[in-house]
């Protein structure tokens, strides 16, 4: 049973290493999330890679005749030159395949994007993941997995440490470069929050270079240019991907945005109550999609405020 299984991820291995080839960014795309799907996949696939390098070096020792002008081309006969045939013809392809992932991919930069309530998670190198909550827009290398950049929404990163090459995530116009660690950011017009749950990263280094440890935050505020650090529950730290939503001393405007990520709506606030504050932790049911009128009772009654349809979107106001 676990031969027939190895026997299929093998064949999967094989389909993604064709298809890269002549792959668009949706492709590569594809091909990052099923290497997340199992650690074997990356064993696979490595080792399929391998195979192909090595036909690459046996390719000169191949001669590939064309048949003359004046000879009918018909089905080669016997088995013993069919497989000549047929193997001048694997190495042919497999060379055309390196030469092609090697020079000619094009753009190098991808993006991927999920859906509002949508979380992805995604494995960039062996021991670094990023885990994509909904409404995010992330832009990856494929040339280069140290690098990242969050255009919008919020994303947790694990990342493993490398001293000679740091991991530097962009965030509109700044920088965290990260030193080993388990870090969240938030991108929305708000400004950019980060949060540290492990290790250190630095915010902006070419600038502020404000040094971020576990259980501390950061607020860069779109509003005054202003950024604040704070003092988090490091566990809290992403705690989003369990459908938990932890605050201290939080305004309002704060949870809308994070709960419409979560739930996968757009909930705006009213402005006399967006700069209310709010101290504790919401905890989503899991099952908002069938139940949204319900779950949204909840959270407003744990907040003091009433949530309401209005035109398309959902209003936060005053009881």
């Amino acid at each position: 049973m676990e031969s027939e299984l190895q026997d299929g991820i093998n064949r999967q291995a094989i389909e993604w290493h064709v298809r890269l080839r002549h792959g668009d960014d949706a492709v590569w795309a594809g091909f990052v999330e099923w290497l997340a799907e199992d650690p074997r996949h990356q064993a696979a696939y490595d080792f399929i890679e391998q195979i192909d390098l090595d036909l690459d070096k046996l390719l000169p020792l191949v001669r590939l005749e064309e048949p003359a002008d004046n000879v009918e081309v018909g089905p080669v006969g016997g088995p013993a030159r069919r497989w000549r045939w047929i193997s001048a013809g694997i190495l042919a392809a497999s060379l055309v395949g390196v030469m092609f992932m090697s020079i000619g991919t094009g753009k190098s930069r991808f993006e991927i994007v999920t859906r509002p309530g949508e979380i992805r998670q995604l494995a960039i190198s062996p021991g670094s993941e990023i885990v994509l909550n909904g409404n995010t827009r992330l832009t990856l290398d494929r040339k280069d997995p140290r690098f990242a950049s969050l255009a919008q929404g919020e994303a947790l990163f694990r990342i493993k440490h490398d001293a000679a090459r740091p991991f530097t995530l962009e965030v509109g116009d700044n920088r965290i470069r990260d030193v080993g660690t388990v870090f969240n950011v938030v991108h929305d017009p708000a400004g950019v929050r980060v949060a540290v749950a492990e290790g250190e990263v630095i915010y902006n280094p070419g600038a502020e270079a404000v040094r971020l440890t576990a259980g501390q935050a950061l607020v860069d505020a779109s509003a005054d240019n202003s950024v604040r650090v704070s003092d988090v529950a490091a566990p809290a730290v992403g705690s989003w991907k369990t459908g938990q939503l932890v605050y201290s001393s939080a305004p309002l405007s704060q949870v809308a945005a994070d709960l419409g990520r979560s739930l996968g709506m757009e909930i705006t606030v009213v402005p006399q109550i967006a700069d209310r504050p709010f101290s504790g932790t919401l905890i989503l049911s899991g099952d908002a999609s069938k139940q949204l009128p319900m779950e949204l009772r909840r959270i407003a009654r744990a907040l003091g405020v009433v949530i309401e349809p209005a035109g398309g979107h959902w209003l936060m106001k005053p009881l």
